[in-house]
């Protein structure tokens, strides 16, 4: 698979798959400045040919770019480089593919995009709801992103929560964020038209990988029980390049075990799959 060692040169790819290895906001469980470097690694072993798509997904021109140089104990320096850094990349019109880290560093991207790009939503798929008005004394804590997009004016919709604080249920009601939690979605399916409808035509799309149920995805900082299923989060991932424009995406807080290599192969399949889907709607291949 060609978005690690054997990626595309950058003047030839239309996806730039960014590597931003910053976990200086992790509240439990540490690693996940690993997790850029696990994807691309895991990605080598994939199979180029996407057999549910039915085509190549790498034929779209995917490239590795240089990992975000992280300021050591500096959360605002460091999301000013990762900022910058994208910045440069979709100043010259590629797609960007963010690999966290923790899940801070959707703020730099959000705010890297909304410069170049104007107005989008963001579709934000986790276990948690980020919504803190600060943790563990900091307000770019990974626990906290959510509530500082809210407060950029960007509209936040999220999917696949178990963990909600009831502070931050009362924040979301009354910011107006919708709100599909997992329980729901295990006992009614998943609302694709509801969430489609809460989404305005662009979109940016937000994963932690503690979305997954640990059973699928034990590698991730705050594991949880009752996840979603790969296939759920495919699916409705398809829906939303169906119908709705994407403009860039981040996976985030990917916290590789030693000795177990499945939980990355599937945070790089889902990378893959996340490009074939922008590769077919944007009609690459």
């Amino acid at each position: 698979m060609v978005f690690g060692e054997r990626s595309a040169p950058l003047d030839r790819a239309r996806v730039v798959v960014l590597p931003v290895p910053y976990d200086l906001s992790l509240s439990w469980l540490t690693g996940a400045r690993k997790g850029p470097e696990a994807i691309l690694r895991a990605s080598e072993e994939l199979e180029p040919f996407d057999l549910e798509l039915g085509f190549d997904p790498s034929r779209a021109g995917i490239f590795a770019a240089p990992p975000v140089p992280i300021v050591a104990g500096d959360a605002s320096a460091s999301h000013r480089r990762i900022e910058a850094a994208a910045k440069g990349y979709l100043a010259r019109g590629k797609f960007l593919v963010a690999l966290g880290g923790d899940h801070s560093v959707t703020l730099p991207l959000l705010r890297a995009h909304r410069q170049v790009l104007g107005d989008f939503a963001l579709l934000h798929l986790d276990a948690h709801d980020d919504l803190y008005p600060e943790w563990q004394g900091s307000g770019l804590s990974h626990a906290s992103v959510m509530r500082r997009v809210a407060e950029l004016g960007v509209r936040v919709v999220q999917v696949g929560q178990r963990a909600y604080a009831e502070e931050s249920l009362r924040f979301a009601r009354e910011a107006g964020i919708p709100l599909f939690p997992a329980h729901e979605i295990h006992r009614r399916g998943m609302p694709v038209q509801a969430i489609l409808e809460a989404l305005p035509e662009r979109v940016y799309l937000s994963l932690d990988f503690d979305v997954l149920d640990p059973a699928e995805m034990p590698a991730v900082g705050t594991p949880l029980p009752d996840g979603l299923g790969y296939r759920q989060v495919t699916e409705l991932l398809e829906a939303v390049f169906s119908e709705r424009e994407v403009i860039g995406a981040d996976f985030v807080e990917l916290s590789p075990v030693p000795g177990l290599f499945y939980p990355e192969m599937t945070a790089a399949s889902l990378v893959y799959r996340l490009i074939g889907l922008k590769a077919r709607a944007a009609g690459w291949v």
